[in-house]
């Protein structure tokens, strides 16, 4: 159950970070950041305090490693509080992403953020 409230917050912290953002930058002008002397580029995974952190959109965002029955349950969850804050977020457009990768190649081959996992929400 803990789990699931720390995967809710993180959620809706995200979501209100994302669309409070009004200058994003254009997809002309690579992103990176630089963290303890080294540099970022998107889609780089770095480990902080011994957790995952994936730097897209221009920001560190925490990421997950899960298989198995895990993932399920993750974006069960992600996709309830997905659910939860359309209605209380007028005016935002909500978008589907092409589904590039399988679920099991984003978070157990690979790691995800709480944004990517809202990508395979039905």
């Amino acid at each position: 159950m803990c789990v699931k409230t720390i995967l809710f917050i993180l959620f809706v912290l995200l979501i209100r970070n994302t669309w409070s953002k009004e200058n994003s930058p254009s997809s002309d002008e690579p992103c990176t950041m630089s963290h303890n002397g080294t540099l970022l580029h998107e889609g780089d995974i770095i480990g902080i305090k011994g957790k995952l952190y994936k730097f897209e959109d221009c920001g560190l965002h925490r990421a997950y490693h899960v298989c198995g029955t895990q993932i399920m349950s993750i974006i069960s969850i992600v996709c309830q509080a997905l659910y939860k804050e359309k209605p209380s977020l007028p005016g935002i457009r909500y978008s589907r992403f092409v589904r590039q990768k399988l679920l099991t190649e984003a978070c157990c081959h690979d790691v995800c953020t709480v944004s990517e996992m809202t990508r395979y929400c039905p």
